[in-house]
């Protein structure tokens, strides 16, 4: 008789009598599919900097701080319930379903945000576009749990040891990618078009609907990994209390670390057009835009070598060397010399706003969903991953709410000491997070299933 945490069935693996050729095509298209729907996440997570742009031209004081923060913040908002939502669905049922799902409502709402100017009456279309945004928001979310889990297991079946530094690339660099693409569509649309802010509007929010098509075609034939396959909660009950029992540390630790992170890097990163915007002489959009572009191509080396970095260094130093290098050093330096650098040197200034982007993406950023991804057994990881990603949506969104009015406050320079004094709590965090370079996923799940039957793990 089976109980209610023990595997539905033994015996011949559901996937054994697929040919090896089969089998890895099937694995790759799920990593394709993963690192196209990164791309495409990364795109709508840069497109309030550039919309933020677009209506205070149109808009002017019409554009108030706060729509401009509702607006900023409508993505995030919807991303912690997919996160939530589909990081259980993911787990529950399966990964392949809710990633068509996520793609969905990603493209639904890209759609309706397209069409947004054609809505009457600023306060109408400020609205309007708030809720589309939030729906494709849960979307984006919902990749997240969905994505990073299908891409871990099936980077672990391909590369093995590997799987670190692949992961990175899937997720991270696609992501970071996506953020650069859209910065390109914009500026490109802005010189194409002798800086008509209505084409640029047009042209971002059009190619965020065509990339999660894009999305959904490459998914149809993905499969699940072998990991989830044998190890799952399809047919068995979820084990609540004995998941927070367990792993209660690693949620904390994880969440935490996430939380920190994002608070400081979405801001900086969505609100950075309105500080270039506010230094650039005459406000000239284009040459904004150009800057802009700048600092969204400056975090991809950082990626890159944070790729590398995550197997030579570990997941948990390479964390803890671009907290340091970027949010305390570059962070403090920007803060202490903010009034010079953005009266006699501006390109000095974007440079090192840059590197501070660069350092984070590199540490943090390509770290902290790996190892809240390693740090979960399969059965669990989307639940697990998703409730760390839902606390950095979380932090992201706090971050997004209090950015503005610590500028008002304080002055345009305390934000960067705010992100060096952030650097260095998450860098203490960081020591404790699991190092997930020295843990074997098959392992892992082999511990996780004797935990279930009620067998001690030494």
């Amino acid at each position: 008789m089976i109980g209610p945490y023990q595997r539905p069935c033994v015996g011949v693996h559901p996937t054994d009598a697929e040919s090896p050729h089969a089998r890895k095509s099937g694995t790759l298209i799920t990593i394709l599919g993963s690192a196209l729907a990164n791309l495409s996440d990364g795109f709508q997570q840069n497109l309030a900097s550039p919309t933020n742009i677009v209506f205070k031209h149109l808009l002017g004081s019409a554009y108030t701080a706060s729509a401009q923060t509702r607006i900023s913040n409508a993505l995030l908002v919807g991303s912690v319930i997919g996160i939530l939502g589909f990081g259980y669905a993911a787990d529950r049922f399966d990964r392949k379903s809710s990633m068509l799902v996520t793609s969905g409502l990603v493209v639904a709402g890209s759609l309706l945000s397209t069409v947004a100017l054609a809505v009457r009456g600023s306060d109408r279309m400020l609205w309007y576009v708030t809720v589309a945004r939030g729906a494709a928001g849960v979307g984006v979310g919902g990749e997240y749990p969905t994505s990073a889990a299908a891409a871990l297991e099936g980077s672990n079946e391909l590369f093995d040891a590997h799987r670190g530094p692949v992961q990175v690339l899937v997720s991270t660099l696609m992501a970071t990618g996506g953020s650069a693409l859209c910065t390109f569509v914009y500026a490109m649309a802005l010189v194409g078009s002798s800086a008509n802010v209505r084409v640029a509007y047009w042209a971002i929010h059009g190619m965020s609907a065509v990339l999660p098509v894009l999305v959904v075609l490459a998914r149809w034939k993905m499969q699940d990994g072998r990991l989830f396959e044998e190890s799952n909660f399809r047919k068995r009950k979820i084990p609540w209390v004995l998941l927070g029992r367990t792993y209660w540390r690693r949620m904390l630790g994880t969440s935490s670390a996430f939380f920190l992170y994002d608070f400081v890097n979405f801001p900086n990163s969505i609100m950075s057009s309105v500080i270039i915007n506010g230094l650039v002489p005459g406000n000239n959009i284009r040459h904004v835009a150009l800057w802009q572009l700048y600092l969204a191509l400056m975090p991809i080396p950082g990626v890159l070598l944070g790729a590398w970095l995550v197997n030579k260094l570990g997941r948990r130093w390479t964390g803890i060397l671009g907290l340091l290098c970027g949010y305390v050093v570059c962070g403090f330096v920007i803060g202490g010399l903010y009034d010079k650098l953005t009266t006699h040197s501006l390109p000095a200034f974007v440079v090192l706003y840059g590197l501070l982007q660069a350092f984070g993406h590199m540490g943090p950023g390509a770290t902290i969903g790996l190892i809240s991804c390693e740090a979960f057994p399969t059965a669990a990881r989307g639940m697990g991953y998703g409730v760390a990603a839902g606390f950095g949506k979380a932090g992201a969104a706090v971050g997004t709410q209090v950015f503005t009015p610590i500028r008002a406050a304080a002055g345009p320079a305390s934000t960067f000491w705010v992100a060096g004094a952030v650097g260095i709590v998450t860098s203490g965090i960081y020591y404790f997070l699991p190092e997930g370079n020295k843990i074997e996923l098959e392992k892992a799940d082999e511990e996780f299933e004797r935990l279930l039957r009620g067998e001690k793990v030494g």
